[in-house]
This record gives C-alpha cells, sequence and structure tokens, in this order.
C-alpha cells in the first residue's frame, strides 16, 4: 500500500481547506455575479487548459490532453461566473 508523503498530503489539505473557504464566503454572499466577454471567457479557457495540455505533452500521458480540452471547452460555455465583492 503507497503512502501520501508530506507533501502530498499538504497539498490536499490546502485544497480541501481552499474549497470550505470559498463555499463559506458563498454562502455569506461575499460574491457577485459577473458576465464576461466570448474574448475574456477563452482566455480564462486557455488559462485553464494550457498547464494541463503542457504538462501532458511533457510527461507522455497524452490521454490528458483530451481531459484539458474538454476542461477549456467547459470553462468557455459556462455563463455564469463569480468574483469577490
Amino acid at each position: 500500500m503507497e503512502f501520501l508523503s508530506p507533501i502530498q498530503l499538504l497539498i490536499l489539505v490546502l485544497i480541501v481547506a481552499a474549497l470550505v473557504v470559498q463555499i463559506i464566503a458563498f454562502k455569506k454572499g461575499k460574491f457577485v455575479e459577473v458576465d464576461y466577454s466570448s474574448n475574456q471567457r477563452l482566455s480564462i479557457a486557455i488559462s485553464v487548459a494550457a498547464p494541463l495540455i503542457f504538462w501532458a505533452v511533457f510527461t507522455t500521458h497524452y490521454f490528458l490532453i483530451a481531459f484539458g480540452i474538454a476542461i477549456g471547452a467547459a470553462c468557455y460555455q459556462r455563463k455564469k461566473w463569480y468574483k469577490f465583492k
């Protein structure tokens, strides 16, 4: 059985903590809805998908390319975005 290293455990705890903080802030009304233009949504999609695609190419995990494209497409198609007040 493989165990998590301390670094992996720290990263996992930080991700979970960030998600909990985001949920609490959303429930307290700290976010407001934003309407981005198609060019802004495209730049968001590229910035989200590019690191995953580059990682897939450099590590020869080519199945992640399709996953990166799918994430980018989902970000581009999303109409409702939120930002802090």
